[in-house]
């Protein structure tokens, strides 16, 4: 059932270089998660079929990824995808789904995908190279948040082209990221995901939820809570409980097209680009530990930023500026520490 497309799949896995241009390091083959890095590969299915699946419980399609092995040959991984999430699952909003793939149990593939079971592929939404730059954008959200705490998702920058077994769509290359399953990531940190529909601020460790707080409003996130575990992991780590955020897209740093104030904020800002802090009333936070925390990652947060591979110079400037401006905010941490007690949410 597979078309072979043989030329475009060795232009893609063997052909130096990359879309725009992009360069990044190199790369040892069976490792992911490598930051600032780029894995490229091809991933071949029935896109006309996958992009009608608008369902949350969506089914899953035969796939495969052709990729480059540790010997510079091309390499077939068989797989299953299907789509996913919520907003951006609906058709108007992304023409282009974002995607699951889920590996089979088979024999090592000496390529980055051994011992991978489920991953979450954040795409490009449209076929636009705007929309593509947000892509890169969430992508830096998350390196940010790597680089204040290892309870966080790893993710992976991808080139990807995309391979239509369907015939009606041309190959297309794009830019993505996959994030690190839940599982994994907890198992790394030593601790394991819990399925809870919600629970209280203050059930989890005070310390790491402030930094939580700061951090979603450093980079000017409304998309989430506790209450509902919008957006957020429940982890439980020996005798402490975390809250791992995922999905920034909302974020002011990223600012995607679709992105506003949700109806209960509307009436406190005009734009995602307008912080608002949604961090409770906890006495047990210390605001001075975390602002030397947010200080001491200061210079790798913001060089990083300089380091997303094809993110244009314009939205560098961008997010540096907004970055800085959280910065400034917490320059005097006594006074910080009196403005962030006075917007937070009480009750």
């Amino acid at each position: 059932m597979w078309h072979s497309f043989q030329g475009v799949v060795l232009l893609a896995l063997l052909g130096a270089g990359s879309i725009f241009g992009l360069e990044a390091q190199e790369r040892p083959p069976h490792e992911l998660f490598l930051p600032e890095t780029i894995l490229r590969f091809s991933l071949e299915t029935d896109l006309d079929t996958l992009k009608k699946d608008r369902s949350e419980e969506s089914t899953e399609r035969p796939a495969r990824v052709l990729i480059e092995g540790s010997m510079g040959e091309s390499v077939e991984v068989l797989l299953q995808v299907r789509t996913r999430g919520r907003f951006r699952l609906q058709e108007n909003i992304c023409p282009f789904p974002p995607i699951r793939l889920n590996f089979q149990e088979t024999h090592p593939t000496g390529t980055a995908f051994d011992g991978q079971d489920k991953l979450k592929l954040v795409t490009h939404c449209h076929d636009w190279d705007s929309y593509e730059q947000n892509v890169l954008e969430e992508y830096l959200v998350y390196r940010i948040y790597n680089h204040l705490t290892d309870v966080s998702f790893r993710v992976q920058l991808v080139e990807i082209t995309y391979l239509d077994t369907s015939g009606n769509s041309d190959p297309l290359t794009r830019m993505g990221f996959l994030i690190e399953d839940e599982d994994a990531m907890a198992a790394r940190v030593g601790g394991m995901v819990l399925d809870v529909p919600g629970a209280r601020a203050t059930d989890f460790e005070p310390e790491w939820m402030g930094v939580m707080f700061l951090f979603q409003y450093m980079i000017g996130n409304i998309d989430w809570s506790t209450a509902n575990s919008q957006n957020l992991s429940v982890l439980r780590v020996g005798a402490d409980h975390f809250a791992v955020p995922y999905d920034f897209d909302w974020s002011g740093l990223v600012d995607a097209p679709y992105a506003g104030p949700s109806p209960l904020t509307e009436r406190l800002h005009d734009s995602v680009r307008e912080r608002l802090y949604l961090g409770i009333c906890w006495d047990q936070i210390d605001f001075q530990e975390s602002f030397r925390l947010f200080e001491a990652k200061k210079e790798a947060i913001l060089s990083t930023i300089q380091l997303v591979p094809g993110l244009t110079d314009a939205n560098i400037r961008s997010a540096s500026g907004y970055i800085q401006e959280f910065y400034e905010l917490i320059r005097n941490p006594e006074q910080a520490e009196r403005d962030f007690r006075r917007m937070c949410r009480r009750g």
